[in-house]
């Protein structure tokens, strides 16, 4: 299942918020050798200073195993104030019914956390509680900056996406934007996938409604 929480409540949530930090940095640091900024073993950026909301995968041991941070696209956001060469000359993405999906990333050195489709598990929930809170927010589109193998991921796992503009290397990665439409026919294609039933967000609906107006 997957916690919901707000930025600006991170510190009821700060054994939480840490660990995810520290998977962040195990996995675009460590392990795909992305220039992000890492202290202590642990990785943050400007947009973490923002309130966004954070998606967290946590085991019954307290370890955040997988998160994704969603942040509304009429402000900063990695597309328009980092990834802009990934846009056609001329376009923005700015809207109150897009949201911008980033630090997407699941722990997969466990193999019993994998699926049918061979994606991790909680790839699969992290997908469908991405699209759970955007049907909740009223939302059109989910906008996300990927590699190229994270757009084969997010096609094995029945999440429809729709390319923006051309690949653009960043530094050995190569990097493409793209649309993932809201909708309960994407829910239902994640869900079949991942062999995924009901809903996989924790907790009380109502309290997301709350996280989300904040």
């Amino acid at each position: 299942m997957i916690t919901i929480v707000q930025g600006h409540d991170r510190p009821r949530y700060a054994d939480l918020i840490d660990s995810m930090f520290q998977l962040r940095a195990r996995i675009f640091s460590d392990r795909l050798g992305w220039d992000v900024c890492v202290r202590d073993g642990r990785e943050n950026d400007q947009f973490d200073e923002l309130d966004p909301l954070y998606l967290l995968s946590v085991t019954d041991d307290n370890r955040v195993v997988g998160c994704a941070r969603l942040l509304q696209s009429t402000g900063p956001t990695m597309l328009s104030d980092v990834f802009d060469k990934l846009l056609p000359e001329g376009q923005t993405i700015r809207s109150p019914i897009i949201w911008e999906s980033t630090r997407f990333c699941v722990d997969t050195a466990d193999p019993g956390l994998r699926s049918g489709n061979a994606l991790a598990r909680i790839t699969g929930e992290l997908m469908a509680a991405e699209i759970e809170v955007g049907l909740k927010a009223g939302l059109s589109h989910i906008v996300t900056v990927v590699d190229v193998r994270m757009e084969r991921i997010l096609k094995r796992g029945g999440c429809p996406v729709e390319r923006i503009g051309d690949v653009v290397r960043y530094g050995e990665v190569p990097t493409l934007a793209v649309l993932i439409p809201v909708g309960i026919d994407t829910l239902q294609r994640i869900q079949q996938a991942n062999g995924i039933i009901g809903s996989c967000i924790d907790g009380d609906t109502n309290v997301l409604s709350m996280a989300i107006a904040a």
